[in-house]
């Protein structure tokens, strides 16, 4: 038993979620003023051959969406009006079964759930893969009589029925008790056994009268079945309608908790992958920072050696020209080794089984494609949990920052590290100080007459080295933002979705908790149930 009030609170407050559809077709459902009867099972067990024959015993038209075949030919959950009741039509579900045929098994479930009399259509082999479905749903919490089975197309038993019909009645009984057996069901229970088509006599053809079956009416069962149905009574549907009530709204919570699971694994993955890439953002940004306080810590002593060793040979210009050079390519070799680190790294992670899940997401991010799948028909369940992933995207994107692509666009620092990086780690590299120091040189020993040689060169030699320090630290640091700027752009997209990824994980751990904690009532068989 659950709440269904709590339940809907639940549903209104998951990440982007709300009752919706699930509330509009419950709504729907109730207002119905008669009992609505929903065939299931397998496909090819005689569903939609049955309902032909109903409604052409019962004088109504035969739809154009009714369709008779051994192959899958039923894909949605139609309605039709049988007077006394409305009879649904499902899709046949196959265990195991992957893609259409998979939301085929949803569809039908789902309109299982939102039904007054479920009628579990067999053929004379009874059940084989399908006899787990049909027991969890046997404990459902169906009242006395509202779970009906038919054991459909008994005149491919084996028996004969026109050459002896006694031997033809008691196989029907002995798979009537068979069938009680097997899923331990009461007297409570009907079960009917129905050839409604006797040797395809009518095959695919819709357009029917009523007398096309008259020669099989005294054995092929169809009248019991068409007396119950007609025996169906509004004064009861209050009682079918809470059990109803139940059935689907466990169903709707259970489902969008399968779905809630499956989602919280797959944003618990991307989330180590986003987590993983602050980490190596952390750790590339450290090892960049050691780099860059490494070769500027000696940077300015180095400078003032040379000139002081060089000052008044006249040869400094050419001493630093070389030293610098020298510092260039030690350094530069330094931050090479770190970029090709930062790529291989990167291309590690791409080729890890999880990086495709992630990469898939962020396009989705940035393309803002929606993939919710609207729902089309009566208890499309299924339809509404699938719309929980496009939920949940949603809110993703109201919770993360800019994702948009910034293939293409070069910063700053990069585009000035491209025009000085052919000078870098060649012997052109001090050009620029040559060229100045050649200057100062020149003056230091025009004006050597004039100044006085302690102080004053003393100074001079300061000015030089302070303004040659201040230019190779110039030229340097935008080829360390270009290693910055590759950081942060090999690792963007994961940094971004970092906190938002962590956030919308424990927020879905809280609802699966909280929807966890709605389930837990036990469920009660079939069996157990009163009337």
């Amino acid at each position: 038993m659950v709440d269904i009030d709590a339940v809907r609170d639940w549903l209104g407050r998951l990440p982007g979620g709300s009752p919706g559809r699930h509330a509009d077709d419950w709504d729907a459902f109730q207002k119905r003023d008669r009992p609505v009867v929903t065939l299931f099972g397998s496909y090819d067990t005689g569903k939609s051959s049955l309902l032909r024959r109903l409604l052409v015993d019962s004088g109504h038209d035969v739809p154009d969406w009714l369709t008779i075949s051994a192959r899958h030919e039923t894909f949605e959950v139609n309605d039709v009006d049988l007077g006394t009741c409305i009879v649904r039509d499902t899709p046949g579900f196959e265990v195991g079964a992957s893609g259409v045929r998979e939301q085929n098994n949803s569809r039908a479930m789902a309109a299982v759930a939102l039904t007054d009399i479920g009628i579990a259509v067999l053929t004379p082999q009874l059940v084989t893969a399908e006899r787990d479905v049909l027991r969890r749903l046997l404990t459902q919490g169906w009242p006395a009589g509202t779970m009906w089975f038919v054991i459909s197309r008994f005149d491919e038993a084996g028996g004969n029925p026109e050459y002896n019909l006694a031997a033809y009645r008691d196989l029907g009984d002995r798979k009537v008790r068979e069938l009680r057996n097997l899923f331990g069901l009461d007297d409570q229970v009907p079960v009917f056994v129905v050839s409604q088509d006797p040797f395809q006599t009518a095959g695919p053809v819709t357009d029917l009268d009523r007398d096309t079956w008259d020669e099989f009416r005294d054995w092929d069962g169809m009248q019991d079945l068409t007396n119950a149905l007609g025996a169906l009574s509004p004064s009861a549907l209050p009682g079918w309608r809470h059990a109803a009530g139940q059935r689907y709204w466990s169903a709707v919570l259970n489902d969008t908790l399968s779905e809630l699971r499956a989602q919280l694994a797959d944003y618990a993955e991307q989330a180590r992958m986003a987590a993983h890439g602050v980490d190596r953002r952390d750790q590339w940004e450290r090892q960049l920072g050691n780099l860059d306080r490494a070769a500027q810590a000696g940077l300015e002593g180095l400078v003032d050696e040379v000139l002081r060793r060089s000052w008044d040979s006249g040869s400094a210009a050419d001493e630093l020209q070389r030293t610098v050079s020298e510092w260039f390519a030690k350094h530069e070799g330094h931050l090479d080794r770190l970029r090709q680190s930062i790529r291989k790294g990167k291309e590690r992670d791409r080729a890890l089984p999880t990086w495709a899940g992630f990469a898939s997401l962020v396009g989705t991010l940035k393309s803002g494609e929606d993939t919710a799948t609207a729902a089309d028909g009566p208890g499309q369940l299924s339809q509404h949990t699938n719309t929980i992933g496009s939920m949940l995207l949603g809110v993703l994107r109201t919770m993360t920052e800019d994702l948009s692509d910034t293939t293409g666009k070069k910063t700053k620092a990069v585009k000035i590290a491209e025009k000085v990086r052919p000078y870098v780690g060649t012997v052109e590299a001090a050009l620029p100080l040559t060229v100045y120091l050649t200057t100062l040189v020149d003056q230091h020993l025009a004006n050597r007459t004039r100044l006085h040689q302690g102080k004053a060169a003393a100074e001079m030699r300061q000015q030089v080295v302070a303004e040659c320090t201040r230019l190779v630290r110039g030229t340097w640091q935008p080829f360390v933002d270009d290693v910055r700027d590759e950081i942060i752009a090999q690792t963007k997209d994961q940094v971004d979705l970092d906190a938002s990824l962590r956030q919308l994980v424990r927020e879905l751990q809280e609802a699966i908790v909280e929807g966890e904690d709605l389930s837990r009532a036990p469920a009660r068989p079939l069996r157990q149930t009163g009337a």
